[in-house]
């Protein structure tokens, strides 16, 4: 392992001493010779684990800004969390840390270098080999996936930047463009070459990470029998892939398997007790020190600094009768606590210790994506179906299709099961992109209702470094 670790170190320090630091902000230079990486199996898998390294720093914080706080799920914490508020209340600027997009390109380019280069190393088993690069296609599948749902058009690098060069200044680049011709591309290609019979990763993309990634790409294009046929993929292995049907083991999933859980260097190994986690960012200090724990407790509790707490929109939502109220929302303080990953209450000294992994993908995320892609082909019988696999867990009835006048009402429908079932998950606000419906929902909370406001805009700093860019128009030159 000492060679892992050293490239590790190497590698941060390439990124923090280099002469073109401007150049940075927007897509890191590897200053690491390429005959002394990318030579052994070791090498790629040291490769490959920088790129899950990269994205947990990426996603430590904008896992939340980003997919969660700027929705109808949260209300604004504690006043001492004033950026948090501010994405909140839709007082976003140019300034604000998740205006960044410094770490998420230092993957993307970390992608590149291992798409590039693990074809021409030699290693003992092929099919490991070609598990690696289908993990990196993936991987920078996912990180343009958000590149583009957070700022729309963003520039495109599909090679590596292993010096200077002219080439880091690029023009945004059409979102369409990037969906399907590099994202959905290079699931294509990450589907073809996943080993689907050793690699068992929850920590790390698996084939079943493929399709939950495929699945969503395939809803934002509005191709929902191909979502369709897609998740319907995923119902192949019930040794891999299973909902839980009790909400005591539901409530288990997010309070014990998600945390403390230690590295995982046997990717034929499940270590987790549930079937229903497709795909986890990963939490570990003794990896990375005091970077390594996540931000689930310390934003989320406790009145004097907690970043946001659930919002009276969906305790609205919230029946009585719901199973997962009691395991999803605490009352402490004055505020609606998210307790869905604590399972009680912790101390503000003891919460930057946890090693909670964040969801990206779990099994009722994708059947709630199909219910709603059925309806969409207008299935509604088979839609509820799905839907009421999701309430029978949570001990609710499920409505029939005669209750509903019209497919806009099924479809409000679906979508407030999915803002339940995966509040604190990073996928309400997507939602409310990907259906349209964000200027409806965010109007009356914070008076979002301009074109143009859904992106995110584009830290300062790019546009200074880089004459190329432009700004996102609503947030002005």
């Amino acid at each position: 392992m000492n060679r892992i670790k050293l490239f590790f170190g190497v590698a941060a320090l390439a990124f923090s001493l280099s002469s073109c630091e401007a150049f940075l902000e927007e897509e890191p230079i590897s200053e690491i010779p390429v005959e002394e990486m990318w030579q052994t199996s070791r090498d790629v898998k040291a490769g490959v684990n920088e790129i899950y390294g990269l994205f947990r720093t990426t996603m430590r914080k904008n896992y939340f800004y980003w997919g969660e706080f700027r929705s109808d799920n949260m209300s604004p914490g504690s006043s001492s969390a004033a950026d948090q508020q501010r994405v909140i209340d839709n007082l976003i600027t140019t300034s604000h840390e998740c205006a960044k997009w410094t770490d998420l390109y230092k993957m993307i380019n970390q992608a590149n270098l291992a798409i590039k280069y693990i074809p021409t190393v030699d290693m003992p088993s092929i099919a490991t080999r070609n598990d690696y690069l289908g993990q990196a296609y993936a991987m920078r599948a996912l990180g343009y996936f958000y590149a583009i749902r957070v700022w729309g058009d963003v520039p495109l690098f599909t090679e590596p930047n292993e010096k200077y060069s002219t080439d880091l200044y690029k023009e945004r680049t059409d979102k369409n463009y990037i969906l399907r011709n590099v994202i959905l591309e290079d699931l294509k290609k990450a589907e073809e070459l996943m080993d689907k019979t050793n690699n068992k990763e929850r920590k790390r993309i698996s084939i079943y990470g493929v399709w939950a990634i495929m699945a969503d790409v395939y809803m934002w294009l509005e191709e929902y029998n191909l979502a369709d046929q897609t998740i319907d993929k995923m119902s192949g292995d019930a040794t891999f892939m299973k909902l839980e049907t009790s909400i005591e083991n539901w409530r288990k999933m997010f309070v014990e398997e998600l945390n403390g859980k230690p590295s995982d260097d046997t990717p034929e190994n499940d270590e987790y007790t549930t079937k229903e986690l497709i795909f986890v960012v990963h939490f570990d200090m003794d990896e990375v020190g005091s970077s390594g724990y996540s931000y689930m407790y310390q934003w989320f509790t406790g009145s004097g600094n907690r970043a946001a707490v659930l919002s009276d929109a969906i305790l609205e939502k919230f029946s009585d009768d719901d199973l997962r109220k009691a395991y999803t929302t605490q009352y402490y303080q004055n505020g609606w606590e998210l307790n869905k990953f604590i399972g009680g209450t912790i101390s503000t000294t003891l919460n930057k210790t946890c090693e909670v992994a964040y969801p990206i993908y779990r099994y009722s995320d994708m059947i709630l994506l199909q219910a709603e892609a059925r309806a969409r082909m207008g299935k509604w019988e088979e839609a509820l179906d799905l839907v009421k696999q999701i309430r029978d867990r949570a001990g609710l009835t499920t409505a029939t299709s005669m209750d509903f006048a019209s497919e806009d009402d099924i479809i409000n429908y679906i979508l407030d099961e999915r803002q339940i079932e995966l509040v604190g998950e990073g996928r309400r606000w997507f939602d409310l992109l990907r259906t349209k419906k964000w200027k409806e929902v965010m109007e009356p909370i914070n008076g979002m209702n301009q074109d143009g406001n859904e992106l995110f805009p584009i830290h300062y700093s790019h546009i200074n470094e880089n004459p190329k860019l432009t700004q996102n128009p609503y947030y002005g030159k």
